[in-house]
């Protein structure tokens, strides 16, 4: 599968591995933990026109399906579809998934895994796409009013870091 938070420039993406009887809740977990996201605000997949996600804990879920209960496998995740998975509803952060190919796991592989990627995922909290846009040209003008303020609230971050090794550690924690 490939990742797209959608609305930054340059991109921010993540290509991902996941065995086909992963749940969507788990599957979740998987993209979060790939993209950078710490699983702190609620999130929810469309896919072919329907919406999963927690719904003991979603207020807004009406017409939601629980994640829980779907299988990638039996949620009908064809090669070539596109689905969009929304993270944090207060920040807004939209990803495009692609699925890009369906294959037999490769013997002695772990799954899952991140296989490649680029960029750093935006800190939590940090406002949305408006909001990082803010926070990175805080971080990188020393001049900037929020300079101090955001280096003291996230410490030090390189956007265009990303190691697609440190992702696959954390996606395969239980």
């Amino acid at each position: 599968m490939h990742i797209e938070l959608l609305g930054i420039e340059p991109a921010i993406w993540r290509k991902i591995q996941v065995k086909s009887g992963t749940t969507l809740h788990r599957l979740n977990l998987l993209i979060q933990r790939a993209m950078g996201w710490e699983n702190s605000h609620l999130s929810e997949f469309e896919i072919d026109g329907k919406r999963y996600g927690a719904t003991e804990i979603d207020d807004y879920g009406e017409g939601l399906l629980e994640f829980r209960n779907y299988k990638i496998t039996q949620s009908l995740l064809p090669k070539d579809l596109n689905f969009t998975f929304s993270y944090d509803f207060g920040d807004g952060w939209m990803h495009e998934v692609i699925v890009e190919d369906i294959f037999k796991p490769e013997s002695g592989v772990t799954y899952p895994r991140c296989i490649d990627g680029e960029m750093a995922c935006p800190p939590e909290d940090v406002g949305g796409v408006s909001g990082y846009e803010e926070y990175l040209d805080a971080i990188m003008d020393p001049d900037h009013e929020e300079h101090e303020a955001f280096l003291e609230w996230r410490g030090s971050f390189d956007p265009e870091h990303f190691d697609k090794d440190v992702a696959t550690k954390i996606m395969q924690k239980r």
